[in-house]
């Protein structure tokens, strides 16, 4: 299975070697096409090999030592390469050329003999290799039964693109954190309620429309929404029944407003309980002056004497008003909600409302940053449901449709009587895979699950052998390389996807956009283990992407068990060694190590550096790792075949001039670091492709109050000359017109982060040398200092040149002056954040026009109005919207406006108003400073 894929990367690189390099030495071409031949007949056996049911012990211990021959192959021919060709010189024609190839040729002379020396032992070891297959009679066990395990191939689901978001956003969904029994529920909701009660959350927390305020702006009286039914008015009665004994409360009130009429007769109620009457004499007299009063007064006018006379009850005093189940008539409701603030003012602070409601709309009109959700689903029907919309989804309905739901259900009710969470949702997960599944596979299912049960056998670990079995074996590989990381390590995607890349694991295509094919190639691997359920989400990005993940430890221990059976993870190094280097380093640290704690990578480098596999390394992830010096850095630049190189968040501050040395980097990530220079020389790194950089400092201006500010490596000298780069963020630039004029030469750019400082630094100059980037930019960030901004106010001049009209995502920091009319044409516009830039509301309403956009994140003093109002027609598309910062205090919603936004985050230190969110139908999740809020519609 892994085997198989290491040879077949290893098959495709000896191909090339073969057609361009080999030929040079005569006499190791004879021995790589030898080495090529026998692991071509290796290759259709470990093939057949993959497939089989069982595989025995001698079977396995083949497969073993055709695995360690090909990545020792491997690394050899590689070596081989880049001493033969891999660093010739530029403009080799000529005299010079001559020379230069002559010198080059002298000075690796032994080196090249080395190589072929070993290169001749590997083919001498590949002979045995082959013999002993014969001579210990390795044959292939029978072939899995099918449907009982993997294929070659996706199974794509079916449906539309439409379809398939809609089932992904199901997955999505499900990946969040399951819902609570009610005993959990109910238990969750009264501590809750309690701690925010007693004034255990932020100060900021207490500001918001639905509050009655003293002199001094100190709220007065608080309100409390606990949306369901039975559960949420059990919450409810316990918290007032607990507070009941607290003689601080002077006033209390318990009323059930579903056997109430109108606004007027649940004001009555109130006032009975408030002012302590007997219920049959409160009654009578009620009665007798609602007849009068109807005569008399009008509806207004008897809400106002009740107002009058509940607030001579409560001025003075600290209440607890609780109401249960509100109902949908929200006007009725906000009646009522507004003659109790308004009796509310003159009370004691601390007072509080607490209401309950089945209605989302309710709960968010009346207190939208404190939301209790004890809705009754568990956890039984929350995943029966999901089961239900993934299969609901494909619009395609069986005759045997309702006896294929019973059987789902009754394998989810086999796996909730286990106890085990995990196990349902790898059901669910094999039901996204599959949602076709005829009935007797789910009986094979159902079956598998009473024997675990039977046999007391880990169910959790049968269901994650049920997905590992359906995950084509292409795939596998790339699964089995997430065991070097530590359990419940978080594990960032698009760091992930770049190891996957170097070390080989995800193919690459020999199309005319072969890079943008193997990043979009690994992400569409991540995307595949999501869909078999081995990965968990810890970030999942406004799009739905995930950014980062956990792999579950029931996971992981299978996956460990798989790799060492094949021996796809070197077990040389302690694991917290291990996940910093390539997964087939074949490194071991020296018995006599003095350089401190094997478990640290930093202290550990110089006896890693002593062996003769250092220069084989392909990957060094030293992520977070403190203490490294020069010294540490120049070892690692003796690794010649590097491809992937990360410092990020250390404490580096200066690269070694051996950086250079580096001719097969690919990935150079110095983010969160004090490097500032790349090379104080010219450098060129051929094949790097991402070099990304950038750290988030804090400055403080004249008043006391600190700001963010992004400090960076400045442009790359002979940046032109790195024909590969794919993503270059953040770099600095103070003189745009040298620093950018090679930008225009990066036809494979797809993402560019660049913070202009200085009044050298023009906008007008990056336009003009991006036009030509028009096809490929996809993403651009710009970042301007005081000093830039000062020099690009010329509005007229920004309107010259727009970014390239494909570009997707945009990031604008510290630009004040005609951005609106600078972005106006980008209609594949996508996602836009803006910090600094002061937008006014007839900016607002440009950017409503953008048809393609669904996510906007307005940062710190990106909008100058305290109102924000999104209008008819405007953001038809959005899905996302964040707004952070102190100056927005209100935020509307017309109807008509957003039809398709289901995210909003808001954080700031203050809020006013919260209007418009019935118009969202769309809307499933409300964060206010942290509190989210799920929306179930």
């Amino acid at each position: 299975m892994d085997a198989q894929g290491a040879l077949d990367s290893f098959l495709g690189r000896l191909t090339t070697v073969l057609s361009n390099e080999a030929q040079l030495l005569s006499g190791v071409r004879s021995d790589v096409e030898f080495i090529k031949d026998e692991m071509e007949s290796m290759n259709s056996l470990i093939l057949q090999l993959t497939d089989a049911q069982h595989r025995d012990h001698l079977v396995r211990s083949w497969m073993k030592q055709v695995v360690g021959l090909t990545r020792d192959c491997e690394g050899n021919v590689e070596l081989y390469v880049h001493y033969v060709v891999g660093s010739q010189p530029d403009g080799g024609g000529g005299l010079l050329g001559y020379l230069r190839g002559a010198v080059r040729f002298v000075r690796t002379v032994t080196v090249r003999h080395r190589i072929a020396t070993r290169i001749q032992e590997l083919k001498v070891r590949a002979r045995d290799v082959g013999d002993r297959r014969q001579r210990y009679g390795v044959t292939v066990p029978e072939s899995a039964p099918p449907g009982t395990d993997s294929t070659d191939f996706d199974v794509e689901p079916s449906g539309n693109e439409e379809d398939r978001r809609l089932r992904r956003a199901v997955l999505i969904d499900s990946a969040e954190q399951p819902p609570l029994e009610d005993v959990e529920v109910v238990r969750k909701g009264i501590e809750t309620l309690l701690m925010w009660m007693a004034g255990q959350q932020p100060a900021s927390d207490a500001a918001a429309a639905t509050t009655a305020r003293d002199d001094d702006g100190e709220p007065q009286v608080k309100v409390f929404s606990i949306i369901g039914r039975d559960l949420a008015d059990e919450v409810a009665k316990v918290v007032f029944q607990l507070n009941s004994e607290d003689s601080s409360f002077g006033c209390k009130a318990l009323v059930d407003v579903s056997y109430v009429g109108n606004a007027r007769s649940t004001l009555a109620k109130i006032l009975e309980e408030i002012a302590g009457v007997q219920p049959d004499q409160q009654d009578e007299r009620l009665s007798k002056q609602g007849e009068h009063s109807s005569e008399t007064l009008s509806v207004n006018e008897e809400e106002e004497q009740l107002a009058i006379k509940l607030q001579r009850h409560l001025k003075g005093k600290r209440f607890l008003i609780a109401i249960k189940q509100v109902h949908r008539v929200q006007h009725e409701w906000k009646r009522i909600l507004g003659v109790l603030l308004q009796a509310a003012v003159g009370c004691h602070p601390g007072s509080a409302i607490i209401l309950t409601t089945p209605y989302h709309q309710v709960a968010l009109s009346s207190s939208p940053y404190k939301i209790i959700d004890a809705t009754s689903q568990g956890v039984l029907n929350f995943y029966i449901v999901n089961a239900g919309k993934l299969v609901a989804v494909l619009k395609y309905l069986e005759h045997d449709n309702d006896d294929r739901m019973k059987t789902i259900g009754s394998i989810f009710d086999k796996l909730h009587n286990r106890q085990s969470v995990f196990a349902m949702k790898l059901f669910l997960h094999l039901l996204y895979v599959n949602p076709k599944r005829r009935q007797d596979e789910l009986k094979m299912f159902s079956n598998s699950i009473s024997d675990c049960t039977r046999l007391n056998k880990s169910i959790e670990q049968k269901m994650v052998m049920l997905c590992y079995n359906e995950l084509p074996s292409k795939y596998r590989s790339c699964l089995l390389y997430l065991t070097i990381y530590p359990k419940d390590h978080i594990i960032r995607t698009t760091s992930l996807a770049r190891r996957w890349i170097a070390e080989g694991l995800t193919p690459t295509t020999s199309t005319n956009d072969e890079n943008e094919s193997a990043a979009n190639g690994a992400e569409h691997y991540l995307e595949v283990l999501f869909a078999g359920g081995f990965v968990s989400p810890v970030e999942i990005s406004a799009a739905g992407d995930i950014k980062s993940f956990r792999v579950h430890h029931e996971v992981h221990k299978f996956i460990s068990r798989s790799a060492r059976d094949v021996n796809f993870v070197d077990a040389n190094l302690p694991q917290d060694l291990a996940h910093h280097l390539s997964i087939h380093n074949r490194i071991e640290l020296q018995k006599n190590n003095s350089y401190g704690d094997s478990k640290d990578i930093v202290a550990s480098l110089p006896s890693l550096a002593a062996s003769p596999q250092w220069q084989l390394l392909k990957v060094m992830d030293l992520d977070g790792c403190r203490g490294l010096e020069k010294h540490h850095l120049k070892k690692i630049c003796k690794i010649l075949l590097l491809k992937y190189l990360s410092l990020r968040n250390t404490d580096v501050t200066e690269l070694p001039k051996q950086i250079k040395e580096l001719q097969c980097l690919e990935t150079l990530d110095i983010r969160q670091t004090g490097v500032r220079v790349l090379a104080k020389k010219p450098i060129v790194l051929p094949l790097l492709k991402h070099l990304l950089s950038g750290d988030m400092v804090s400055t403080t201006s004249g008043s006391s109050k600190s700001e963010e500010s992004i400090a960076t490596v400045s442009m790359p000298l002979c940046i032109q000359r790195m024909k590969n780069m794919e993503i270059l963020s953040h770099v600095k630039v103070t003189d745009s017109g040298s620093q950018l004029c090679g930008i225009a030469q990066l036809l494979k750019l797809r993402k560019f982060g660049v913070a202009l400082h200085g009044k050298d630094a023009k906008l007008h100059d990056l336009f003009q040398h991006i036009e030509k980037l028009d096809t490929c930019l996809c993403s651009l960030s710009i970042q301007v200092d005081q000093t830039a901004a000062d020099e690009n106010n010329d509005a007229g001049s920004v309107e010259t040149f727009t970014p390239p009209k494909f570009i997707k995502s945009l990031n604008i920091k510290g630009l004040t002056t005609g951005l609106p009319q600078l972005i106006k044409e980008l209609h594949q516009l996508v996602k836009l954040t803006l910090a600094e830039t002061y937008l006014k509301e007839d900016d607002l309403r440009i950017l409503g026009k953008l048809g393609a956009l669904r996510c906007l994140r307005l940062l710190h003093k990106s909008y100058t109005q305290s109102e924000l109002t999104i209008k008819n027609d405007e953001f038809q598309r959005l899905n996302y919207l964040l707004v952070e910062g102190n100056n927005i205090t209100k935020i509307s919603f017309v109807n008509g406006a957003a039809p398709k936004l289901e995210w909003i985050v808001w954080s700031s230190g203050r809020f006013d108003a919260l209007f418009g969110i019935d118009h969202l139908s769309m809307l499933k999740k409300l964060k206010v400073n942290n509190e989210c809020i799920m929306l179930h519609n």
